[in-house]
């Protein structure tokens, strides 16, 4: 016998959380990348040392050619050395696209002080949207560039 029956209501919007893997990595990174990718050759990507960074050599001809293959380390080995590698070899809006991706990636996985760092990342967010706007809108009918917007709200 029912005693109480409580409804619960699924808000799929609020309820849903933000997979940052799919959404940082295999989404922003993986995109901007593969597009990126059109614009280069591997002997400008091997040509980068990233020694002092505490990351692998960039095996520039791998992350061409597999492009499509590419894995989360891999995207996350992208993202660190984008901006200097980039410099000056795609249009000054792809860079500053990528540019703000680099700052963002490393605050989603690094929270220190939570209340201090909502306002950081919200900044960081509105700064990788705007970017990706000036450099095309194409991006913006995927739904990870909506996502990214609910965040904030999931820390």
């Amino acid at each position: 016998m029912l005693t109480s029956i409580t409804c619960l209501w699924l808000d799929p919007y609020q309820d849903t959380p933000v997979e940052i893997l799919h959404v940082i990595l295999l989404g922003f990174v993986e995109y901007f990348w593969r597009d990126t990718i059109s614009r280069l050759n591997d002997v400008q990507l091997t040509s980068f040392d990233v020694s002092r960074l505490g990351i692998p050599d960039l095996a520039g001809q791998t992350l061409v050619q597999y492009v499509g293959s590419l894995t989360r380390c891999d995207f996350c080995t992208i993202s660190q050395p984008a901006p200097f590698i980039l410099y000056d070899l795609v249009p000054c809006e792809c860079y500053k696209a990528f540019l703000a991706l680099s700052l963002l990636v490393p605050l989603v996985w690094h929270i220190d002080n939570t209340k201090e760092h909502l306002g950081i990342f919200q900044a960081a967010i509105d700064c990788i949207l705007n970017c990706t706007a000036c450099w095309t809108p194409q991006w913006f009918n995927k739904p990870k560039f909506h996502i990214i917007c609910h965040l904030p709200h999931h820390i």
